[in-house]
C-alpha cells in the first residue's frame, strides 16, 4: 500500500482586493515567516512549505499531528485575511525528492486537498477535509459556523485560546486576565473546548 501523506493548502480568501501595498506587505511577510515553519515543525514535514498563486501556502506533512497547529498559527500570524484551509489525505504520484517543496509534487493528497478547498470555498467554510474518516465531516460546518458568528476579536482570542493558556492570550491581546475570561463566558469557551477535543480527536484518528 502506497505511504499516505497530508497535503495541506491555505488559501488567503480575498487578499486579492487588498490595496496593492497591503498584499504586497502579506506576501513578503508569508515568504519570510516559511522558513520558521519549517524548522518548527520539521519532524512532521516530508516537503516543505512554498506560496503559490501569490497568496497560497502549500505544505506536505508526514502525518496529521501538527494540523491543528498549523493552522491556527497562520491565523494568528496573519490575520489581515480569512484563511480557508484544507487537508487531503492520500498518496503522492511524484517521486519524493530531497529537500522538496510542497508546489513541486502531485498527487492523491494534493487532489484531495484541492478538492475540499473549492468545496470550502463555495460553502463559506474555513476549514476543509478530503480522504479524511468520516467521523472529521460534522465538525467541519460546526467550526466555520462559530468563526463567522464571532467578532475579528473574538476570533483572535479563540485561535490564541486554542494555541495556549488563558495567561498567555491575555499577554497577547495587553489586556487583564479577566477581561479573556469575560471574552470566553461571552463565547460558551468550555463548550468550544468540548467540541474542539472532539474535532481534533476524529483528525488524529487518520494516524
Amino acid at each position: 500500500m502506497s505511504k499516505a501523506y497530508i497535503a495541506l493548502i491555505a488559501d488567503a480568501v480575498g487578499s486579492r482586493r487588498l490595496p496593492a501595498p497591503a498584499r504586497a506587505r502579506l506576501q513578503t511577510r508569508l515568504r519570510a515567516a516559511l522558513p520558521a515553519y519549517a524548522r518548527r515543525w520539521r519532524r512532521h514535514l516530508a516537503a516543505t512549505f512554498g506560496v503559490t498563486l501569490g497568496d497560497e501556502v502549500q505544505g506536505l506533512l508526514s502525518g496529521v499531528e501538527p494540523l491543528w497547529e498549523i493552522t491556527h498559527r497562520l491565523r494568528l500570524d496573519f490575520p489581515e485575511v480569512e484563511w480557508v484551509i484544507a487537508c487531503g489525505r492520500g498518496a503522492l504520484a511524484t517521486p519524493l525528492p530531497h529537500r522538496a517543496t510542497a508546489p513541486q509534487l502531485d498527487g492523491p493528497c494534493f487532489h484531495a486537498a484541492r478538492g475540499a478547498l473549492e468545496a470550502a470555498k463555495r460553502d463559506r467554510l474555513v476549514f476543509a477535509f478530503g480522504g479524511f474518516a468520516e467521523a472529521v465531516g460534522p465538525f467541519i460546518p460546526y467550526y466555520s459556523a462559530l468563526y463567522w458568528s464571532w467578532t475579528p476579536r473574538q476570533r483572535r482570542t479563540a485561535t490564541l485560546l486554542r494555541l495556549g493558556s488563558p495567561a498567555e492570550a491575555a499577554a497577547a491581546l495587553r489586556v487583564d486576565r479577566s477581561a479573556v475570561s469575560h471574552l470566553a463566558r461571552r463565547m460558551a469557551w468550555p463548550l468550544v473546548a468540548g467540541g474542539d477535543k472532539m474535532f481534533r480527536a476524529a483528525i488524529l484518528e487518520a494516524r
